[in-house]
């Protein structure tokens, strides 16, 4: 694929990259060996190739969901430095001098 200065430019632009006019012929010959290795995956047939949601095909099993009681309120806060109203009350952190 032939790229133009133009369109390297838009790229960069794009990427809100910053590519000096002295470094587009370096990047364009770079740019052109990768599109030139996608056009050859593109070109394969994957007709008869299964597609596959994961490259990691293990299964990773769950535990079954079981509901059951949780803890209760009143233990949860029982190490809690300091609670208000049933909640843990912390220090505050946002606009303090």
């Amino acid at each position: 694929m032939e790229l133009t200065q133009e369109a390297i430019q838009k790229l960069a632009l794009l990427s809100r990259l910053h590519v000096a006019d002295e470094e587009i012929p370096k990047l364009k010959e770079k740019l052109e060996h990768i599109l030139g290795h996608m056009d050859e995956l593109s070109a394969l047939d994957l007709s008869d190739v299964p597609p596959m949601m994961h490259p990691d095909s293990n299964e990773r099993p769950l535990r079954e969901d079981i509901p059951r009681p949780s803890l209760d309120r009143d233990v949860a806060l029982a190490n809690a430095p300091k609670a208000v109203e049933g909640f843990y009350a912390i220090p505050k952190v946002i606009g303090a001098a």
